[in-house]
């Protein structure tokens, strides 16, 4: 009775599924890794809600965002009108009979000029191992007016130029360090507050001693505040120029305008703005009878201007924008070792061993992320490539057999941990510089592998002989 033999496989076909199950591996050892990577992310997610966190709860007591808005000059009216009201007359019919009201209101003009100078101090607060930047700053509002009696004016209107109020105000009237100083023509004005009246959103207001409708009158307005975040003001003049200076070096520009001018150097920034009457949706002047000043007022943020203090170098988000290459590094690493696999004499890298070395390049992200935590951020991320690349060169050490091989590694590893901190570094030209590093690394392993007879199906070439004869 004939017994059943197994096929017998050739040693070519065996050397194929080799080289095949040793692709696959690596493959599916390459996708696994995306799992302790997707975990670091989460971590980096966990520590960037803290710091929000932080960055609340120190906003909260020191300041939120700043808007300067105004000043806006308010004079109120009185008119005088007549009505026919139907009352019985002696005989009881009904007769119309004149009677007189008066209605009340007021006009609004912004300035004509308006020139704003700001002086921002900025500070680290600390919650914890998070820090957040605050600042202190100093304004002086300044320019012209020129106030007159609108030309739709109705009859037996009467301006009460003598109750002239000037309006502005800041987003938290709380962060005001002392009384705001205001002067009208030369002469100081006290200030009140301004809450509940028509001109919601314009906190305070200054109490005017002396305007004179169809004279220029010149004002100035001087406050101490302090917030976080943002710092805005609202360009209300038919031509308004804003200057802001801060020993900051790293100011990020917001708002409806960018400035005209702008120095940035180590000793920190300067900036200006330049606008004329164009490009404001509200008017220059109104008057309530025609539309509620809230309604206008509503509509002074979308033409704010301003800065926002940001931080120099977020290691939060090159953590993040490191984690994007973190296929890249165990592509690489991962190609290297099964070229020497490929090209060298007796030398076998176990799956297991590939493993440990893809451990070890996720978790320079977690080293990095941690260290940046407490370290600068620059020498967070070489402390981190450091360890990494002397983790990966001892062990790989082991199972390569020589030094030039290790150098290779090393080396090579170092260089990209390098060549990525400059792209992290260069957020304008990340894109390009990491696309040629692709391009680069690619042309590399194409001339290294130009002359491999891959057909050979053979994981050493060398020894291909000896297997034959096996």
């Amino acid at each position: 009775m004939n017994s059943a033999q197994p096929p017998v496989i050739s040693t070519p076909a065996r050397r194929r599924l080799s080289l095949f199950l040793k692709v696959a591996s690596i493959c599916l050892l390459t996708v696994l890794l995306l799992i302790p990577l997707g975990m670091t992310h989460g971590v980096l997610r966990e520590r960037q809600g803290y710091q929000a966190q932080a960055d609340n709860e120190i906003a909260e007591t020191w300041g939120q965002s700043q808007m300067i808005s105004g000043p806006v000059l308010v004079v109120p009216w009185v008119r005088t009108a007549t009505r026919l009201r139907a009352v019985a007359g002696p005989d009881g019919k009904t007769v119309n009979q004149e009677e007189s009201y008066t209605l009340t209101g007021s006009i609004y003009s912004l300035p004509d000029v308006l020139v704003v100078d700001g002086r921002i101090e900025p500070e680290i607060r600390y919650r914890g191992i998070y820090e957040s930047i605050v600042y202190a700053v100093g304004f002086r509002l300044s320019g012209k007016f020129l106030p007159e009696v609108p030309a739709d004016s109705l009859p037996k209107t009467v301006y009460h130029w003598d109750r002239a109020r000037l309006y502005f105000g800041t987003t938290d009237l709380r962060r005001l360090r002392e009384n705001p100083k205001v002067q009208w023509a030369g002469k100081d004005c006290s200030v009140e507050s301004n809450i509940g009246s028509d001109a919601g959103g314009l906190g305070l207001v200054a109490l005017l001693k002396e305007t004179v409708p169809g004279q220029a009158v010149d004002f100035s307005v001087e406050m101490q505040l302090q917030g976080s975040g943002k710092l805005e003001v609202v360009p209300l003049g038919k031509q308004t120029r804003v200057t802001m200076h801060s020993r900051w070096q790293d100011p990020s520009f917001t708002g409806a305008h960018l400035p005209t001018a702008r120095e940035i150097d180590a000793e920190g920034f300067t900036a200006k703005w330049e606008l004329g009457p164009y490009g404001r949706d509200y008017p220059f002047s109104w008057n309530s009878r025609d539309v509620s000043a809230q309604t206008v007022i509503a509509k002074f943020p979308s033409s704010a201007l301003g800065v926002v203090l940001a931080r120099p170098v977020n290691a939060y988000s090159m953590v993040e924008r490191a984690q994007k290459y973190g296929v890249l590094f165990f592509v690489l690493v991962f190609a290297v070792f099964f070229l020497f696999e490929v090209t060298s004499a007796g030398l076998k890298i176990h799956p297991l061993q590939y493993a440990m070395v893809g451990a070890a390049l996720a978790l320079f992200f977690l080293l990095f992320l941690a260290l940046s935590e407490f370290w600068a951020t620059g020498l967070a991320y070489g402390a981190a490539a450091a360890a990494c690349t002397g983790l990966v060169s001892a062990y790989a050490w082991s199972f390569l057999k020589t030094g030039a091989r290790t150098l290779v590694i090393g080396g090579g590893l170092a260089a990209t941990y390098g060549y990525l901190y400059f792209v992290l570094k260069s957020q304008d030209y990340a894109l390009v510089a990491g696309t040629a590093a692709l391009f680069a690394a690619l042309a590399l392993v194409m001339f290294c592998t130009r002359r491999i007879n891959w057909y050979s199906l053979e994981m050493n070439p060398a020894t291909a002989g000896a297997a034959e004869n096996r």
